[in-house]
């Protein structure tokens, strides 16, 4: 027996309903037991689907055919956690719903943690979920590429030569709707050292399917016309769709999704988050962009990011301290 091609249950869910289904430890184990192991439990070793319970409080079982040792955490954000599961359900329900982001401090005030440190190193596991399920997505089609700075306001230079900020590449799928009407379908959003030919065409082939069966889904650019667009475009045979903005104004109309979805990464960064570091700006660009892609999606999005957070590994927090500034990878 196995749990390959099982469909999750993203069933819909309000803060009433979160409280009336889970109400103890209890039931948000038996939750995550049910989402890893649909069909009953399965060995990860030898697919044995017997087992002994070892350790209630640890949440350990034994295989009987293998004698392997298997946490119901593994392989989820929770494993090793010393917080209670239903504190974790609570900050994912208000991270997945909320259209701002929240406050650690009014969430370690909320879930009756006094560590800050805790609730930021919980919140920064859920980011890795929400970046690590959007991964899996390509772009096809039709797509709106620009960029823009992010970080504290100065004096000095402007534009793609602003200094002590960082630069993130924002990418849109637009698509038409029955009327004709563009519309905006899924969104990434990356931090780069530079916005030239090379790092443009490694975000194209990050977000395109990439091989030589395959051909590629992303068949159209829009942008504004910067130079490593065309050389890029040239390069893969892509269309490119120059929106030349003879004031800067104009960007909000001739690329108007990409502009919305910065203009929203900033508003939630200066809000509730008052501030973002340089460190951890790719991680709160995933949260953005995983609850825009996930806007039509209503009562379902508690559900969906819990989800995610049960079938994807975890981070320490020494492992966030010590991570590098996050940067668009090879």
């Amino acid at each position: 027996m196995s749990n390959k091609g099982v469909k999750p249950n993203y069933s819909e869910m309000s803060w009433l309903i979160f409280h009336e289904e889970f109400q103890s430890e209890e039931d948000c184990y038996a939750w995550l037991f049910k989402t890893r192991w649909p069909k009953g439990f399965i060995c990860p070793k030898c697919e044995g689907e017997e087992y002994w319970p070892i350790s209630a409080q640890q949440r350990l079982y034994k295989c009987k055919s293998c004698r392997n040792r298997v946490s119901l955490t593994s392989g989820t954000i929770f494993h090793k956690t010393r917080t209670p599961l239903l504190k974790w359900f609570m900050l994912i329900f208000r991270m997945a719903t909320s259209k701002t982001g929240v406050s650690i401090n009014e969430m370690a005030r909320q879930l009756e943690i006094n560590d800050y440190k805790t609730v930021w190193t919980m919140a920064h596991k859920v980011r890795k979920a929400m970046a690590d399920r959007d991964n899996q997505y390509r772009l096809a089609g039709l797509i709106e590429m620009d960029e823009s700075f992010f970080g504290p306001s100065s004096s000095g230079k402007r534009g793609r030569g602003a200094e002590k900020k960082e630069l993130v590449i924002v990418v849109v799928s637009i698509w038409e709707d029955k009327a004709g009407k563009e519309r905006p379908g899924f969104a990434h959003a990356f931090v780069v050292k530079k916005a030239n030919a090379e790092t443009i065409e490694k975000v194209l082939k990050r977000l395109d399917v990439e091989t030589k069966e395959i051909k590629p889904l992303i068949d159209t650019i829009r942008s504004d016309g910067w130079r490593s667009y065309q050389t890029v475009t040239k390069k893969l045979g892509i269309v490119h769709n120059r929106a030349v903005l003879l004031d800067p104004k104009d960007s909000m109309k001739l690329l108007p999704w990409t502009h919305k979805l910065i203009a929203n990464a900033k508003a939630v960064f200066a809000g509730p988050h008052r501030g973002v570091s340089k460190k951890h700006l790719q991680s709160y660009l995933s949260e953005v962009c995983y609850r825009f892609n996930r806007r039509f999606w209503g009562k379902e999005v508690f559900h969906r990011l819990l989800y995610a957070c049960a079938t994807t590994s975890t981070i320490t927090r020494d492992e966030l301290m010590l991570k590098k500034v996050g940067q668009l990878s090879p």
